[in-house]
């Protein structure tokens, strides 16, 4: 037998005496500013995309940007999801658009075959300041949906009038394209293959 293994049993018995029963408060020293930190009053979910903390998408998130070099994969959320979506707006205004134009373009094989999930359009937030943000632009503007179902959701919104400079917030320089969201909902990432 190690003659250490007596002395490492007493330091482990030691360290497990001294230690605060499970669910105890910590000790605060005399004069501390700081308290223990309260438990929350109300159990958060799991998942706090469903609650007052949705998933944020901006125009940063759109579908197949040319700098994801035929890598892009869409964001993966959970069945019943709020999901909000943060344009760059003034004077455009933007608005939900459900046309032909609202599709997903992707490379990514089986994407495309996936079944359609459902959104569901909740209505506008209050618009924040984006003064000085990004030059020709004034505010953001918030969109509020939620998804539902299992399979790809897609969000799609067109601004009016277009922007004089459609390339500062990441769109295409073209009239006819929106700002399209492809959403995987309940589907994670990784059961897709990229095409790289």
């Amino acid at each position: 037998m190690n003659a250490r293994a007596p002395v490492l049993a007493a330091v482990l018995l030691a360290a497990a005496l001294a230690a605060p029963a499970a669910g105890a408060e910590p000790p605060v020293s005399p004069g501390s500013r700081y308290a223990p930190v309260p438990p929350p009053a109300a159990d958060v979910p799991d998942d706090t995309g469903t609650r007052d903390h949705p998933y944020l998408f901006t125009q940063q998130h759109r579908d197949n940007l040319w700098w994801w070099n035929g890598t892009w994969l869409p964001q993966t959320v959970p069945n019943g999801a709020h999901v909000q979506i943060q344009l760059p707006g003034g004077p455009s205004r933007w608005k939900p658009y459900t046309g032909p134009g609202c599709r997903t373009e992707g490379t990514v094989p089986g994407l495309l075959s996936l079944l359609p999930a459902r959104s569901t359009y909740l209505g506008q937030s209050p618009t924040l300041p984006n003064d000085d943000r990004i030059d020709g632009y004034t505010n953001l503007q918030r969109f509020d949906y939620t998804v539902s179902g299992l399979g790809i959701a897609r969000i799609c919104l067109r601004p009016d009038p277009r922007p004089a400079h459609p390339e500062d917030i990441g769109l295409p320089d073209s009239a006819a394209d929106p700002y399209v969201l492809s959403l995987l909902v309940g589907i994670p990432q990784l059961s897709l293959s990229s095409p790289l």
